[in-house]
């Protein structure tokens, strides 16, 4: 009887202490949600997949209207589908990974363009109004 009462007040407390430890929430975004507006807490992941194709010299950029309260993960990368391995010319996706770190609101916009091109617009521009909550602690 005392080895049950331990067991299940050891479970309690474990369920208590670990309720205050929610995990990260991840939001997947593509350009079809382009300007849809962001919540999420600190914490958060976001992670943005834009169709890109680097033998075209075009790549997207970031830019945040407020530095500092997403902070990003890593370099973007490029995943390339399985069925354009190998082939020239073949387009990927870029996959850009931030977390939020400071409650507040800013704009993310993400631009197409080729670097060396000065002056030109960007043929694509995507951007999102995010706002981070403070963390519930």
């Amino acid at each position: 009887m005392i080895a049950f009462m331990t067991l299940l007040l050891r479970g309690i407390f474990l369920t208590f202490f670990f309720s205050g430890f929610a995990a990260a929430a991840q939001l997947d975004l593509t350009e079809k949600e382009n300007g849809k507006d962001l919540w999420m807490d600190r914490g958060d992941l976001l992670v943005f997949r834009l169709p890109s194709n680097p033998s075209t010299g075009y790549s997207w950029s970031v830019a945040a209207s407020k530095p500092g309260l997403l902070l990003q993960q890593g370099e973007a990368t490029c995943e390339i589908p399985k069925s354009a391995k190998g082939r020239l010319g073949a387009g990927g996706t870029e996959v850009w990974r931030f977390r939020a770190e400071r409650a507040g609101t800013l704009t993310l916009t993400f631009s197409y363009a080729r670097v060396w091109e000065k002056g030109l617009p960007p043929v694509r521009r995507l951007s999102w109004p995010v706002t981070i909550r403070p963390s519930a602690e």
